[in-house]
C-alpha cells in the first residue's frame, strides 16, 4: 500500500479549489432559472434572493448601482432606493423573470443577470433614473449625485 505525501496532497486539494474558483469565473451559469431557481425576494434595486430547491441565495443584478436601501448615507438617498425597490418588486409583477448567473461576488453572493419577458431590468432601472450603469469598482456617492 503506497502512502501519500501530505504535502502533495494538500497541493492538489488547493490545486482542485483554485481550478473550481476559475471555472466559476470564467463560465458562468448559463440559466440558473432552468436549474429551478425563481425569484424569492426583492431586496433593493440591486438585490435580490433567488429560492433554488431547498436553498435560498443572495444574488446581486448585474449592470446597474441603485442607491442602498439597507444603510442610506442621507434621506435623499433612502427615498430613491425606496423607489428603485419598490419598481423593481413592480417589473417582476409584469411578466416572467429569469436569472443568469455570472460567478459569484466578495461577499458569496451569486451574480446575475435578471429579466422580465426577455427585458434586462439593469436597463429599466437606469432608463428610469433609479440606478447607473455599474461594472465594479467604487459604487457613487448618492448623495453627492443627489445634491444633498
Amino acid at each position: 500500500m503506497r502512502i501519500v505525501d501530505p504535502i502533495s496532497f494538500a497541493y492538489a486539494i488547493l490545486l482542485i479549489a483554485g481550478l473550481v474558483a476559475v471555472a466559476d469565473w470564467v463560465a458562468p451559469y448559463e440559466n440558473v432559472t432552468a436549474q429551478g431557481c425563481v425569484l424569492d425576494y426583492v431586496y433593493d434595486g440591486d438585490t435580490v434572493a433567488l429560492a433554488c430547491g431547498a436553498e435560498r441565495i443572495t444574488a446581486r443584478v448585474l449592470g446597474l448601482d441603485a442607491p442602498e436601501a439597507k444603510s442610506p448615507q442621507c434621506s435623499v438617498e433612502k427615498v430613491l432606493a425606496d423607489q428603485a425597490t419598490l419598481r423593481l418588486r413592480a417589473l417582476t409583477k409584469e411578466g416572467e423573470v429569469t436569472f443568469a448567473g455570472h460567478a459569484r461576488d466578495k461577499y458569496r453572493r451569486m451574480l446575475v443577470t435578471m429579466k422580465v419577458d426577455g427585458k434586462d431590468v439593469a436597463q429599466t432601472l437606469i432608463r428610469e433614473g433609479l440606478a447607473v450603469p455599474y461594472t465594479g469598482g467604487k459604487r457613487i456617492d448618492w448623495c453627492a449625485r443627489m445634491g444633498a
